[in-house]
Order: structure tokens, then C-alpha cells, then sequence
């Protein structure tokens, strides 16, 4: 398995690679570092130029000091790719190498808390095919030790629940089904009975029932409710989509783009109807090929 990870030679570019240390010590997946050159066309300057030799000499001493981060117990491979544009450039990589899911950092210009969407990350989130994941500003390697899940008490909602719970029987690692409830006691209770009653029907049921836990945060809003919750430092975060999204593709809801306004870790938001992990296709789910225990 492989994941694409977004790189550059700054503070945004050091979360994604310290994210991918994470999951790739989690998952024994192999990571694809890549930096992105802009692609030359009819309207620019010859290939070879002096300018076009100096981004390209920039783009070896980056991927080289990504190299000196990387611990020792991680595979990895070094990638200059050109493209119109970075998005599409690690689309492009992840496409041909078959890869899991795509790494990137956020953008420093924002007033959100840890999370800050930037124009590579916002067109990653509206067009991408394959899971985007996220790393929240300053984050280290940590041991992973949990799996979130984001879940509306609403049956749209089912298809993430059952790729959370195969994510579950994937790797071992614990799941939490979140459910966040604008309002009182009153509406945390009746969402609460809606996911449960989401899992006793569920296509995948969890191969260790006592790993998977529903969890209700509440407030007046959903950043309030964001948090209420307690988030531990080796968790992350899975959202869906939103219904607007094109079947297979992403695109960033009203609601998870308020939770990323208060989330502390890192988030992986998954393509509307993606089921890999659940259907035994030859793509890889972002937690990787692990046996999966279905209903019969």
C-alpha cells in the first residue's frame, strides 16, 4: 500500500510528512514524497531554461531534506512530478502508483485553529477520487492507537458507519462512531439511538464488538459540540462527503468544514459511495488490506 504525500520545504509540508510518518508506521504502507513542478506548455519558456533548471534543482534539495527527515524505520520513495498544478500533479502520482490516499498540510493563512484549508488542499477536497487526509498545523508522530469516525444520525451516513467498522477489522485499532448534536440532552439521545440502530443493521458487523464504541457530542453548534468531545493525540478523524459530491469523488461538507474549524487531529475525508474496503476491490482503503468479517 502507498500513500502520496504533498511536499515543499516548509512549516505545511513538515505536518504532511510527519503525518505520513505516523500512518505509515500504523499501516506498513510505503510512502510516495512529492513535489510538484509546474508543467511547461506552448505559452512558456523552453523546458531547459536557466529557470526551469533552477526550480528543478530546488525541487532535489527539498526531496533530499525530506529524505533527512524520515526515520529509518519507514520505506519511502522521492518523486519530482510537473503538472498544471500541484492538486492535479498528486492526483496524477497517486493515479499511476495505485496509491491509498493523499497526505497534505494546510494553509498558515487562516483563522481556524489547527486547520487551515489552502487552494491545493480545497481543490484535493472537491475533486480528489481516493481519501484526502489532513494535517492539522504543528502536528509530531504519534502512535496511532484510534480510528474517529464523523457519522449524522441520517441514513446517508451508513456507508461511512460500515467502512469505519471494516477499517476496524482491518487494522485492530479501536473505532469511535462521533456523532455531533446541535441542541440538548434530549437531541444527543434520540442521535444516539439513530447510529446505534445504523450498527445493529449494518452489511459489516465488527469482528471485536468491544473495539467499536458511539460516542454523542453536543452543543449549540457543531463547533461547540466538536468540543465536547475528547479527542486523543493518536486519533484521526474520518468524514464523508458531502451529497453534493459526484459519486466516487470528494467534496468537503458544511459540517465537516466547521468540525475542521476546532479539530485538534488529523481528519481523512472519504468519497461519496467509496467502498473499497468493504467490496474486495484491487483498490487499497486508506487503512490498508486487512481481512474483513462481514454478515452472512
Amino acid at each position: 500500500m502507498r500513500y502520496v504525500v504533498g511536499y515543499a520545504a516548509h512549516e505545511r509540508g513538515r505536518d504532511a510528512l510527519n503525518l505520513g510518518v505516523a500512518l505509515a508506521r500504523a499501516t506498513g504502507a510505503v510512502l510516495e514524497v512529492v513535489v510538484v513542478l509546474r508543467a511547461h506548455d506552448q505559452y512558456s519558456s523552453a523546458p531547459r531554461d536557466n529557470f526551469g533548471i533552477l526550480l528543478e534543482d530546488q525541487a532535489k534539495q527539498w526531496l533530499t531534506a525530506a529524505a533527512e527527515l524520515l526515520p529509518e524505520d519507514v520505506e519511502f520513495e522521492l518523486r519530482m512530478h510537473r503538472s498544471v498544478n500541484a492538486p492535479a500533479g498528486l492526483m496524477e502520482v497517486a493515479a499511476t502508483s495505485g496509491a491509498a490516499a493523499i497526505v497534505v498540510g494546510g494553509s498558515s493563512e487562516t483563522p481556524w485553529l489547527r486547520h487551515g484549508v489552502g487552494s491545493a488542499g480545497g481543490a484535493l477536497l472537491h475533486r480528489s477520487r481516493i481519501p484526502v487526509i489532513l494535517a492539522p498545523r504543528g502536528y509530531e508522530p504519534a502512535p496511532l492507537t484510534e480510528i474517529a469516525c464523523a457519522v449524522s444520525p441520517e441514513p446517508e451516513s451508513r456507508g461511512l458507519l460500515e467502512e469505519a467498522i471494516a477499517t476496524l477489522n482491518r487494522t485492530g485499532l479501536p473505532v469511535r462512531l462521533i456523532c455531533l448534536a446541535e441542541g440538548g440532552r434530549g437531541e444527543a439521545a434520540r442521535a444516539r439511538e439513530a447510529v446505534e440502530g445504523m450498527v445493529a443493521a449494518s452489511a459489516v458487523e465488527p469482528e471485536d464488538p468491544e473495539r467499536l464504541r458511539v460516542v454523542v457530542g453536543h452543543g449549540r453548534s457543531v463547533a461547540e459540540a466538536v468540543e465536547s468531545v475528547e479527542w486523543g493525540e493518536g486519533t484521526v478523524l474520518m468524514a464523508g462527503s458531502s451529497r453534493l459530491a459526484r459519486r466516487g469523488e470528494l467534496f468537503l461538507s458544511s459540517t465537516t468544514a466547521k468540525i475542521l474549524t476546532r479539530l485538534p487531529i488529523p481528519l481523512v475525508v472519504v468519497p461519496r459511495d467509496y467502498h473499497p474496503g468493504r467490496g474486495g476491490s484491487a483498490d487499497q482503503p486508506w487503512t490498508g488490506e486487512l481481512p474483513i468479517v462481514g454478515r452472512s
